[in-house]
C-alpha cells in the first residue's frame, strides 16, 4: 500500500448527516474506514501499489512547507507542465487536466494547490483531489473498490484521461477508480453481441479497454484499412473508452458515420452492486438504451466498449484562415461563413471552426479523393473564391488536402505539430491551466442562410473563443435513432455543436470565467431553447439551471427511473448527471424528504 501523505480532516465542513439530509462518509468522521480496513481492502487488489492512500494534488511536491516538497521533482514537474503538456497531464493520477477541477471553487475563487505555489508562505490544500485512488491494473480493481465504497458510503469517482469540462472525475474525500492504464485493444473481423439469436451477423469491430485513447485508437485500426468514430483532442489524449462513449460521442466523422452512440455494440462494466456486466441490445436492453448517452459513470464503471469500425477510405480535408483588419470586415466574413454554412453540411462535409479576435479558421473533412458527395468540392471552393474577394480580409489560407485515411488525417492535424495546416490545435487548446467550456446545439433552422447576418452578429459579439464543432447533419439527422439510446434528441436536428471557451492561469477567480461563458451562452440558448435545443453532456454548460432537459431532453425521465433502478444507493452520482437534483455541487451531501 503505497501512502504519499496523511489523508486530511474533513471535520470542519460540517457534513454529519441530519434530518433531511444524508451524507457521503469524508476522512475524519468516525465512519470512515479505519486505517486496518482500509489494509483489509488493499490486500485484495492486484499489486501492493494498486492502492494510494493519502494521495496529494499533484503541484504538493513545489510547497516548501508541505511535508512532499522535494526541490528535484518541482523542476521536473515544472519541466512537465511547462507548455501545458496534455499526454503528461492526461497519464496523472493526482491531477485532472485543469485547474479549476482539481480545486473547490468558493466565492472567493480557488481553494486547491495551484501547481506552482501563487506566493512563498503557499498551502498547498487538498481541494477536490481524492484522498485515496485505486490504480487500476484489473477488472477486480474495480469490482473491489466499487464494492468498499458501497459498503463505507464513501463518494466514488472514475477518471481515464482527465479531459472533462465540468470536473466530474474528481471529488472531496472521494476514492478515485483511476483507469488510465487498462489499455488493452482488440480488433475483430466479425463480432457478434453475447446473446445475439442464433445466425445473427457479425460485422467488423473494436474492443477498446477504459484507458485508450484517440491516438493508440486510430493507430490500431489504420493499420487494418479500417476507421471507427472518434473525438478530437490535443495530440490524442482524449479518452477514446471513457465519457466520450457514455455521453453520447461527437466527431467529425459523425456526419457520415453517426454518433458515438450510434456506432456502440456492447460495453463490460462494472454495476452498482459490484457486478462485472455485459451490457449490450440483447441482454440488458433498458440499461443498453441509458448507458449510450446516459453520461460516465452514471450507470456503471466502464471497463471495456466495443464499436462498429468502418471501410478504410481516403479523406480530402478542406481548410481556411481569414482575419479581418475591422469590425465591419469581421462580421462580413462570418456573415459570408453562415450563408455557406448549411450547405456545406448538406456537402458532405463534418469539422471545426473556431473564430476569435477577427480570425475565422475552419479544418474540415470529407470522405473519399475526390469527396463522395459530387458537391463536396464545388460547395467549399465557392465559398473560398467569394471570401478570397472579401475587402479587409486577409486569406491566409484556403487549400484541399488529401489523406490515405481519417488515421492520417488526424495524425497530421492533431497530433504532429510540425504537419499541421492552419490552426494548431495542439497549441491553442486551451493553452492555460484553467479551463471553462459551454456549448448550445444549433438546429439548422437556426443556422440557415435567411438568419446568416443575425447569427453573425451573435458570433462577432463573443468576448470568449469560439470552437464550434460541425458534427451533425448528414446520417446523424436519423430521428429513428431517438427511440435506440438516450442521446439528445436535439442532436438530431443539428449541425453544428456551438463551443465556447476561456480560460485563466492560477491567480483568476473560475467564478468569474463560469459565468462569463453561461452568459454569452444565453443568445444562442435563446434562438433554441431545450428540448429543441441543447448541450453536448461532454461540453456542458456548468451554470445551466435546466440541465436534465438540456442534456437529455425529452429522454430525461426515463434515463431517471432506470437510475433510480440501477443505483438505489446513489453511488455513482456525478454534478449535473442523471439523479443528481438533490445532491450538492460537490456531491457530498443530499437533501432528503
Amino acid at each position: 500500500m503505497k501512502r504519499t501523505a496523511t489523508a486530511l480532516s474533513f471535520l470542519s465542513l460540517g457534513l454529519a448527516a441530519s434530518a433531511g439530509r444524508s451524507c457521503k462518509c469524508m476522512p475524519g468522521q468516525p465512519c470512515f474506514p479505519t486505517q486496518e480496513e482500509w489494509t483489509a481492502f488493499g490486500s485484495k487488489l492486484s499489486t501492493p501499489e494498486t492502492l494510494v492512500v493519502g494521495q496529494r494534488p499533484m503541484g504538493a511536491v513545489c510547497y516548501p512547507n508541505d511535508p512532499l516538497f522535494d526541490v528535484i521533482a518541482c523542476q521536473a514537474l515544472n519541466a512537465s507542465v511547462n507548455g501545458f503538456n496534455h499526454v503528461f497531464m492526461s497519464s496523472q493520477i493526482d491531477a485532472t487536466n485543469f485547474l479549476n477541477f482539481d480545486s473547490i471553487v468558493t466565492e472567493k475563487g480557488l481553494d486547491g494547490c495551484p501547481y506552482f505555489p501563487l506566493a512563498q508562505n503557499a498551502t498547498c490544500n487538498q481541494g477536490r483531489v481524492p484522498p485515496y485512488a485505486v490504480n487500476v491494473t484489473s477488472v477486480q480493481d474495480i469490482v473491489e473498490a466499487v464494492n468498499f465504497a458501497s459498503e463505507h458510503n464513501l463518494r466514488l469517482v472514475v477518471k481515464n484521461t482527465g479531459h472533462e469540462a465540468i470536473g466530474r472525475p474528481f471529488g472531496v474525500g472521494a476514492l478515485e477508480i483511476f483507469t488510465h492504464n487498462l489499455k488493452n485493444l482488440t480488433i475483430h473481423d466479425s463480432f457478434v453481441p453475447k446473446g445475439a439469436p442464433e445466425g445473427t451477423e457479425g460485422i467488423p469491430a473494436m474492443t477498446m479497454a477504459a484507458g485508450v485513447d484517440w491516438k493508440q485508437a486510430y493507430e490500431s485500426i489504420d493499420k487494418v484499412n479500417r476507421s471507427v468514430v472518434g473525438g478530437l483532442s490535443p495530440e490524442g489524449t482524449v479518452g477514446a473508452a471513457g465519457g466520450w462513449q457514455l455521453g453520447t460521442g461527437q466527431s467529425m466523422a459523425s456526419p457520415i458515420f453517426g454518433l458515438g452512440v450510434d456506432n456502440n455494440l456492447e460495453f463490460t462494466v462494472v454495476l452498482p452492486n459490484g457486478t462485472l456486466t455485459t451490457v449490450n441490445e440483447y441482454l440488458t436492453p433498458d440499461l443498453w438504451w441509458a448507458i449510450r448517452g446516459g453520461g460516465g459513470p452514471s450507470f456503471g464503471v466502464l471497463v471495456d466498449v466495443t464499436v462498429k469500425s468502418h471501410p478504410g477510405a481516403e479523406y480530402t480535408g478542406a481548410y481556411f484562415v481569414g482575419q479581418a483588419t475591422d469590425d465591419d470586415s469581421y462580421l462580413e466574413l462570418l456573415t459570408l461563413w453562415m450563408k455557406y454554412h448549411n450547405n456545406i453540411s448538406d456537402a458532405g462535409w463534418g469539422g471545426v471552426w473556431p473564430f476569435s479576435d477577427k480570425t475565422l479558421s475552419l479544418t474540415f473533412i470529407a470522405r473519399g479523393n475526390p469527396p463522395e458527395n459530387p458537391y463536396g468540392l464545388s460547395t467549399f471552393q465557392a465559398f473560398f473564391d467569394e471570401a478570397k474577394n472579401l475587402t479587409g480580409v486577409d486569406t491566409s489560407v484556403a487549400e484541399f488536402d488529401v489523406y490515405s485515411s481519417f488515421g492520417q488525417w488526424v495524425e497530421t492535424e492533431l497530433v504532429d505539430p510540425s504537419t499541421v495546416i492552419g490552426i494548431n490545435f495542439t497549441a491553442v487548446a486551451p493553452g492555460q491551466v484553467q479551463s471553462v467550456t459551454g456549448s448550445w446545439l444549433m438546429p439548422r433552422e437556426v443556422t440557415a442562410v435567411e438568419n446568416a447576418e443575425s447569427f453573425a452578429k451573435l458570433l462577432a459579439n463573443l468576448t470568449v473563443a469560439g470552437i464550434p464543432f460541425f458534427v451533425g447533419g448528414g446520417v446523424v439527422e436519423d430521428v429513428s435513432k431517438n427511440e435506440t439510446s438516450a442521446a439528445n434528441p436535439a442532436w438530431r436536428h443539428a449541425i453544428t455543436d456551438l463551443t465556447i471557451s476561456t480560460g485563466g492561469d492560477a491567480s483568476t477567480d473560475p467564478n468569474v470565467i463560469q459565468q462569463a461563458v453561461h452568459d454569452q451562452l444565453q443568445p444562442f440558448r435563446a434562438l433554441a431553447p431545450p428540448p429543441y435545443g441543447g448541450q453536448y453532456l461532454n461540453e456542458a454548460d456548468a451554470l445551466e439551471e435546466e440541465w436534465q432537459l438540456a442534456h437529455w431532453g425529452t429522454q430525461y425521465p426515463r434515463l431517471l427511473a432506470i437510475k433510480k433502478e440501477i443505483d438505489p444507493n446513489d453511488l455513482l452520482i456525478v454534478y449535473h448527471g442523471v439523479n443528481s437534483e438533490d445532491w450538492d455541487k460537490e456531491i457530498i451531501c443530499k437533501t432528503t424528504n
